[in-house]
């Protein structure tokens, strides 16, 4: 295995909430999967096939790339402990891999060569049970679920699913698109001709579908990311990653996604991850910098501009530490204080 010992670079905001530790990763990959297990775990995951992951909260990483997959880019990882994670390959062959040895080893757990596949994002409830999704096969939206782990997949049958707009996609900004919580509640973004958001209560089998303020039309506007504090109170942010700065990027919902509200106070540029911190707070990430809500998401206000090219954010539950990733092999350690 390949130690990377990181330089750190502590980047104050006076006045603010949250500071970035600058790590020197030594890739030029670029990360979009991200999980933080706790204040010490966290593994990344990117272009390459490129996988690291630290045990000491980021003092040391550890170069655990899977073996063979330079051209996979895997931009979404679950971790379920400190030596099991699964990384999500996004398009045809789409592949998923797992590790219960730290990386050590990966065993191919699903594959899918269908021209049209192209997987945007994954979530578990539990251990055992999970749910990804992927832009739409053969004119319907695409999903699968597993109830070993990630160790096998099966298709999630269309009849549930609302029916495809003629323009509508999930994008695979982040991954987390698909946020879930309790046992069975899922929601899922989506984007193109509406701004909509799908939601289950029953593990994903069937879906209902509502229209939404964020702005859409295009084939690359929509949501790129939701966050959820509970089954109530979330926040969605996107926009169009071909515009940076557009106007609506941000919603909010306090009714567990039934309706969707633009804030009173909003910051307009597109966004690619939105996560929940604590109590009331919110942070959302993108090309331009960091911004945060201290009240579920009614208000925003610019928390970082030195801070560029991030495309996720996730804190470990119960803590205020996190990381951040982005582009180039861009990786910060946040805290909050």
């Amino acid at each position: 295995m390949n130690f990377i010992w990181f330089t750190l670079f502590i980047i104050p905001v006076l006045g603010q909430s949250l500071t970035f530790e600058k790590l020197n990763s030594n890739t030029e990959s670029s990360f979009r999967g991200l999980g933080v297990l706790s204040k010490k775990i966290a593994w990344v995951s990117g272009t390459g096939g490129t996988v690291l992951k630290t045990n000491d909260g980021g003092d040391t990483w550890e170069n655990v790339s899977v073996p063979n997959a330079k051209d996979v880019d895997f931009r979404d990882i679950e971790v379920f402990g400190k030596n099991t994670a699964l990384v999500m390959g996004i398009s045809s062959p789409a592949r998923f891999y797992k590790t219960k040895n730290g990386g050590k080893t990966w065993s191919l757990v699903y594959i899918n060569e269908h021209k049209d596949i192209f997987f945007d994002g994954m979530s578990f409830w539990s251990k055992k049970n999970g749910i990804a999704f992927s832009d739409p096969v053969d004119g319907k939206h695409y999903l699968i679920k597993t109830n070993d782990g990630g160790e096998s997949w099966q298709k999630i049958p269309s009849a549930g699913i609302p029916e495809k707009l003629e323009i509508e996609y999930g994008f695979a900004a982040s991954g987390t698109g698909i946020p879930v919580t309790g046992y069975k509640i899922a929601w899922l973004g989506m984007g193109g001709l509406k701004s909509r958001v799908f939601k289950s209560v029953n593990g994903g089998i069937d879906w209902t579908a509502t229209e939404t303020p964020l702005v859409h039309g295009g084939e690359s506007t929509g949501i790129y990311s939701l966050a959820f504090r509970n089954k109530n109170v979330g926040v969605a942010v996107g926009g169009d990653y071909t515009n940076q700065n557009i106007s609506n990027t941000m919603i909010y919902t306090e009714d567990g996604g039934s309706t969707w509200h633009l804030p009173e106070n909003k910051i307009d540029e597109y966004r690619e991850c939105v996560t929940y911190l604590y109590g009331n707070i919110f942070i959302a990430v993108g090309p331009s910098g960091v911004d945060i809500s201290h009240d579920n998401g009614k208000n925003w206000s610019i928390e970082n501009r030195k801070i560029n090219d991030l495309t996720a954010i996730a804190f470990s539950k119960n803590s205020r530490t996190g990381f951040a990733v982005g582009k180039k092999g861009a990786i910060f350690k946040v805290v909050n204080y």
